[in-house]
Parts: C-alpha cells; structure tokens; sequence
C-alpha cells in the first residue's frame, strides 16, 4: 500500500455564488475528500465574480457553511481594483490573486497591459499572482515577474512552447513556477473535433483549449 498525505488542489471552480446548478462548496468538497484532496484553492471567476469585500465575503460565508474539507479563495483581478495597497487586509484573507489575461469563460479578462501593472506593483509579494495566461500573454506575464521581481505562477499550461518557455526563464532565475489539467494530459484537440461532430463538443470546450499530440 502507497500511502500520501492529503492532497492539495491549488486550481478549483466552485461556480457558487452564481452557477450553483453546476457545483456549489458542498458538493466540490465531497468530491475532492473522495480523491483524496483535503484542500482546494477557489478560482474567483463566478458570477459576480469575487474581487473586492463584498464578493469575498459572499463566497467565503458559503463555504463556512458548506465546506466539508479545508479551503481558500482567490480574488479576481480588475480594471477598477487594484488598490490593494487601501484594502490590505483582502489579501490576508485571500488565497492570492488570478489575473486572467487571455481567452477565458467570465468577466475578469484583463486585455490592456497597463492594467496589470498597479497589480503587480500594488498586491503584497508575499501572496501569490497566477496567471491565466497562453504564450504571447504568457509571455508578457513573466516579463512583469522579471520586472517587479516577484513570483508567479502560470495555470493549466497546454502548450510545448509554453513549457519551453518556463524552463528558459527559471534557468536565467525568473520566479515562475506552473501547473498542467489532466485534460491537456490525455485529451487533444482531434477529441475535440470527434465530439463537433456528435453534437457533444460542449463537454470538452474548455480555456485554454485541447491541443496536439506533439504539445502532449
């Protein structure tokens, strides 16, 4: 018998508040206990979507009630919020921060890169960013990490050109580390064209999208 120590999921879509029909703290709790996961970390893209007091407070109250294994949520990065420097004590009750930079499901994409500086520069470096980002944004995101010289992480990577690219920064001492889905693991893009043409292609659209077998 191999024995492990509870697991932590540091990338989880609760969908409450807001999409409750989907999944709620209750249920995603019990399934995480069932495969041996004893603490999720909380993607902050619901509806509305939780960065600011307000929000937090809204999803961190539900999963009071409901949560059945240890937790922590992250806030969402906006156009509109990244005074954190005034609202210090968000962080602290945070998981981290999400900056979603590229093609996503929600309302937190941020496009202009201007936006993502006072984040950068504002969110206390001891709290993690990650990124919801794909090459070129990718890119652009661990430049920001060079430049205000402070880690981040990259979500569900997909791409060979991708992993590429980390590996090149950690080893000039960029502070990126990264993570990859199980779908970008066994599934590709050719699934996903099977599936158009069953009409079922909504159970594998997913941001970032499958990929080839070569970035596999």
């Amino acid at each position: 018998m191999l024995k492990l120590p509870g697991l932590i999921d540091p990338h989880v879509h609760v969908r409450e508040p807001g999409q409750t029909h989907k999944e709620d703290w209750d249920s995603v709790t019990q399934a995480a206990l069932a495969g041996g996961v004893t603490m999720i970390l909380a993607m902050p893209n619901t509806k509305p979507p939780i960065f600011d007091e307000s929000t937090l407070n809204l999803a961190l109250d539900a999963a009071k009630q409901k949560a059945r294994c240890d937790y922590a949520q992250f806030l969402g990065a906006g156009p509109d919020n990244a005074d954190w420097d005034r609202h210090s004590s968000l962080p602290l009750r945070s998981a981290g921060l999400k900056m979603y930079l590229d093609s996503t499901f929600g309302e937190l994409r941020l496009d202009d890169m201007t936006l993502w500086m006072p984040h950068f520069a504002k969110f206390p470096k001891d709290s993690p960013i990650v990124l919801h980002s794909e090459s070129r944004t990718m890119a652009a995101g661990i430049l920001f990490a060079a430049l205000y010289d402070r880690p981040v992480h990259i979500a569900h990577v997909s791409l060979k050109e991708e992993i590429l690219l980390i590996k090149a920064a950690k080893e000039k001492g960029i502070k990126v580390t990264c993570e990859v889905c199980p779908h970008h693991l066994f599934m590709v893009s050719q699934v996903l064209d099977e599936e158009r043409g069953k009409k079922k292609e909504g159970r594998l659209e997913v941001r970032p999208r499958l990929a080839t077998e070569e970035d596999v």
